[in-house]
């Protein structure tokens, strides 16, 4: 099976800890992800403080995981010139590309939403003091899955087209 297919949100962990070669392979993948004119418009804070990760947790219902994780990789956006509307798909790729290396790892880990929500940007900003020229885009909670997860199968053929859209 694929780490695609493998691939399933985690939000219960361990306390055990994230190496540092696993943060840096981890942050490695990111980095690997494409970018519209190969912008690269990312920069990363990872998080492994646990207070810092309990302030983190309370930012919306589905923030939760960061107060059971180990670590947490804050992606970022920073502007660019190149093609400045494509860096939420920039940041997108990188974001799916951590998961998938978590999966690699033997880790597991969890999407949590920020941009382009306001009030987590102002919150995430303000406890990370993020200011200038980058605006966090999501936090990855990353540790030791506390328990199994089946995998969820999503495919569905009826939402497959073929040469333009039928309904």
């Amino acid at each position: 099976m694929s780490l695609v297919m493998k691939r399933k949100s985690i939000r219960e962990f361990k306390p055990e800890g994230i190496t540092e070669e696993q943060i840096t392979t981890l942050l490695k993948s990111g980095m690997q992800a494409p970018s519209a004119h190969n912008q690269q418009p990312w920069e990363f804070i990872v998080i492994d403080d646990k207070e810092i990760l309990n302030k983190m947790s309370k930012m919306s219902k589905g923030s939760w995981p960061l107060a059971q994780a180990p670590l947490a990789i804050v992606t970022m956006m920073r502007e660019s010139d190149k093609s400045p509307r494509m860096i939420p798909q920039d940041l997108s790729a990188v974001t799916q590309n951590i998961l998938l290396e978590a999966v690699n790892l033997g880790l597991g880990a969890v999407w949590i939403g920020v941009f382009p929500l306001e009030e987590r940007l102002e919150f995430v900003s303000n406890i990370l003091d993020i200011n200038g020229s980058v605006q966090p885009f999501s936090i990855i909670a990353v540790g030791h899955p506390l328990k199994e997860k089946e995998m969820t199968y999503r495919y569905d053929e009826n939402r497959v087209h073929r040469n333009g859209w039928k309904k």
